[in-house]
């Protein structure tokens, strides 16, 4: 995809950001976030790529909160992240288990529970039924 991906130091608010110079799209990730919130923050950024790659043309896409509601790419960047990152039958087979709750629901995927609940969105506009135990939280990330 000619995709250049980094870390950045440069900035402590900033999650992440991508953009477009001479035909090469660029993604610099803040090296303060945890190893989770990066992969989060990378995957979001490859939404960005693949679902809004013409606005990067014009200025670079920031996130310095993720899952946010109000602002429709960053809504289906959000989206992306959740489908490419969780996958509908891991969800699918560890919502069988009844011993868990939400929160153990999340950690035995390894998602945060503000990733889930984009994941369950997701799988419900697919048709599928789920029960969304929280609201799709739009700063999770926010520090």
């Amino acid at each position: 995809m000619n995709v250049v991906v980094g870390e950045t130091s440069n900035y402590k608010k900033l999650k992440g950001y991508c953009f477009m110079s001479c035909q090469t799209i660029y993604v610099m990730i803040s090296s303060f976030l945890s190893e989770e919130e990066q992969r989060i923050v990378a995957a979001h950024e490859l939404g960005h790529i693949i679902l809004h790659r013409s606005q990067l043309k014009m200025a670079p896409m920031k996130d310095d909160v993720l899952y946010n509601m109000m602002d429709s790419t960053e809504y289906e960047a959000n989206l992306f992240a959740a489908d490419l990152l969780l996958e509908d039958d891991d969800v699918a087979e560890m919502s069988k288990n009844e011993d868990l709750n939400y929160f153990g629901f999340c950690s035995s995927l390894n998602a945060s529970p503000e990733l889930m609940s984009f994941k369950l969105y997701s799988l419900m506009k697919r048709g599928q039924a789920y029960h969304m135990p929280m609201e799709i939280q739009s700063n999770f990330l926010a520090k």
